[in-house]
């Protein structure tokens, strides 16, 4: 006897099948919102911190043997070091909370941009954090800008990924070592301010790439992108994972909104 319901039952699994996958992808390409430059904020660390923000990021300079932040080596000072602006106060909270960055279990991401002389920092930055590697345990480290070359990251502890670039291939296991893949907006075409839409030659271009990543598992992070409304929506759209800004507020009020 053929039931007439079975049709039914077997639409209603299809579709439940098909959430759990969404649901999947949603969480494999969660929108991240990230502090660009943050120690240029007011509160470096404790500003995007205290906003919630998912993925904070400091630029690297090597001076007297200490991990300088600051964005040019002209500003570079050993008053304003990694470990007293970042490290210190982020193993507080974790110490706090009971062993997350967060209380609702939340990772942070740490995007560390090497300025120059990229492998004495990488060994600088070894000797410093090694030793935190199991408070940090839920803290994802990336290493970017002078980075070593993809053949070289299996040379470095696995508490480090990197930053991939768009015009790089990497085998599988160098693949594996990126937490994610960023480009330049001006990879793509000319610099865009975000008061108007974006040229649709484009939008297809970064599509093209967001695409292809997503398929290699990896998150898009694009630079040089515009701190307006407009612009976190198009890139929202199309489907970039790391959403940058410098400004802080606007960019949360946006994150909070649109969920």
């Amino acid at each position: 006897m053929i039931h007439l319901f079975q049709p039914f039952k077997i639409m209603k699994k299809n579709v439940l099948m098909l959430g759990i996958f969404l649901i999947l992808q949603v969480n494999v390409f969660a929108q991240l919102i990230h502090s660009h430059n943050d120690y240029e904020q007011k509160e470096p660390f404790f500003a995007a911190y205290n906003l919630g923000f998912d993925s904070i990021e400091a630029d690297l300079y090597l001076k007297d043997g200490q991990l300088c932040v600051a964005h040019d080596e002209k500003d570079v000072s050993t008053e304003r070091t990694l470990e007293k602006l970042y490290i210190e106060p982020l193993l507080a909270k974790i110490k706090q909370i009971g062993g997350y960055p967060y209380a609702n279990k939340k990772s942070l991401h740490l995007l560390l941009d090497l300025k120059k002389n990229g492998r004495a920092i990488m060994e600088a930055l070894e000797t410093s954090l090694k030793p935190h590697k199991k408070q940090l345990t839920h803290v994802i480290i990336s290493i970017s800008g002078d980075m070593p070359p993809p053949s070289e990251f299996k040379h470095y502890d696995t508490m480090f990924f990197f930053d991939g670039r768009k015009n790089l291939t990497y085998s599988d296991s160098e693949l594996n070592r990126l937490y994610i893949v960023s480009a330049s907006f001006l990879d793509f075409g000319k610099y865009w301010p975000g008061q108007t839409a974006i040229p649709q030659d484009v939008a297809d271009k970064i599509s093209v790439f967001v695409k292809d990543m997503h398929s290699k598992n990896k998150k898009v992070r694009l630079w040089g992108t515009p701190n307006t409304i407009l612009g976190y929506e198009t890139l929202q759209s199309l489907g970039v994972d790391v959403l940058g800004t410098d400004d802080l507020p606007l960019l949360k009020n946006f994150i909070s909104r649109s969920k």
